[in-house]
């Protein structure tokens, strides 16, 4: 990276720590905020789903407009939406005007992290996407694994509004280091030119190539982290009898190995061939799901989940700079968003299917399905062949 760009990533890399610090700081208390202002059954239901739905149904359309109308736009714009949102959580109680906030909260969402990733692609060189995708990564996870305890120790002072207190001067801090460092001109480096390929949501769905073993790499993925998320926690307490602060020590480890080497992976995925990172990573990882009910104390739980961090990581900057890949030639922006759409759509369908599963086959059935779900993704991943130019793609 030269000096301009160096700049506009460290620019980018905070205000992405500050807009996931201050929602991780929230989002862990929403539902029970939700419950203590009398929002209840569907209210609560569209709360948390609604969230997800307006990510799944605004992120490929919130790419395309930033492949039309530019980035900046884009990202001064879903600010603004967060700021909003921030301020209003403060200013009122109704449970249905929260609802509504939260289901705005999430248009915001799904206009922020695509097209923030998509700056990022577009003003790098291709032999350095791993680096700095997995350098960019490090903004999102450690602000997810410190929120909740930043959260927790803020509420506990403060109450709700603290939290929101919290996420208002983040939000705040974001925008006004997005209006004074990007530029009002963004030019794509001219080692990433982008080309003006943008065929549209559903073609581009159909592409053959690695962007479909992408989509749906990332759904089983992503299913595989929700249900891991929802269902390991009881796991731990009805199966192991594990006290409070040894399931957190769990929870937490996967997330803070996988920050630790987002880096050394990215520069790992700049020299090796990158689908080989991301079979790999993609295989290793359920495969450790399905030893989850196997593991028989703290320690082996606790080797179990650092594998499914480290694993996690190794494929993570290869899978980003791969995206990159397909962005150039189908178009950034799209891509990117369609890419956070089957990533939220998987986030949406673990839980799911974890529940219907947990009923009938039992919590080891929940970590085999999710097991199985994500070895036929990379199944699919590997059936999907790159495609090596424009004019292939087209035919």
């Amino acid at each position: 990276m030269n000096g301009p760009q160096r700049d506009l990533f460290r620019a980018l890399f905070l205000i992405n720590f500050l807009i996931s610090l201050g929602f991780g700081v929230s989002d862990a208390f929403f539902p029970l905020y939700c419950q203590s202002i009398g929002a209840r059954g569907l209210l609560l239901g569209v709360a948390v789903g609604g969230y997800a739905l307006s990510k799944i149904i605004f992120s490929p359309i919130m790419g395309a407009l930033a492949d039309r109308f530019g980035r900046r736009q884009l990202v001064i714009t879903s600010l603004l939406v967060y700021l909003l949102v921030s301020c209003s959580y403060l200013a009122t109680e109704n449970p249905v005007v929260v609802v509504c906030l939260r289901l705005l909260q999430g248009v915001g969402c799904a206009m922020f992290r695509p097209v923030v990733q998509t700056l990022i692609a577009d003003h790098t060189g291709s032999r350095q996407w791993g680096r700095t995708m997995g350098s960019f990564d490090i903004s999102f996870y450690a602000a997810l694994s410190s929120g909740p305890l930043i959260g927790g120790i803020n509420m506990d002072q403060a109450g709700f509004h603290g939290l929101f207190g919290v996420l208002t001067i983040c939000s705040m801090a974001a925008l006004g280091l997005a209006l004074a460092v990007i530029p009002r001109q963004l030019k794509p480096s001219r080692l990433a030119p982008e080309i003006a390929v943008q065929p549209g949501i559903r073609a581009l769905c159909r592409q053959g190539g690695t962007l479909q073993g992408l989509l749906l790499f990332i759904f089983g993925r992503a299913c595989g982290i929700t249900a891991c998320g929802t269902f390991l926690p009881i796991l731990l307490s009805t199966k192991l009898g594990m006290s409070g602060v040894q399931v957190g020590i769990i929870m937490a480890s996967a997330t803070l190995i996988m920050t630790l080497l987002l880096r050394p992976a990215g520069r790992i995925a700049d020299r090796v061939p990158r689908r080989l990172l991301v079979i790999c990573g993609g295989t290793v990882v359920p495969l450790l799901y399905m030893l989850l009910p196997i593991a028989a104390d703290f320690m082996q739980m606790l080797g179990v989940t650092l594998g499914i961090g480290a694993f996690s990581a190794l494929s993570q900057p290869a899978t980003s700079a791969l995206l990159a890949e397909e962005g150039q030639r189908l178009g950034m922006g799209t891509s990117i968003g369609t890419f956070h759409a089957f990533l939220n759509l998987g986030f949406v369908a673990g839980p799911l299917v974890g529940s219907l599963l947990q009923s009938s086959a039992g919590l080891q059935g929940v970590f085999i399905a999710i097991g199985l779900i994500g070895l036929c993704s990379v199944a699919g991943f590997i059936l999907n062949k790159p495609v090596r130019n424009l004019a292939a793609a087209q035919a």
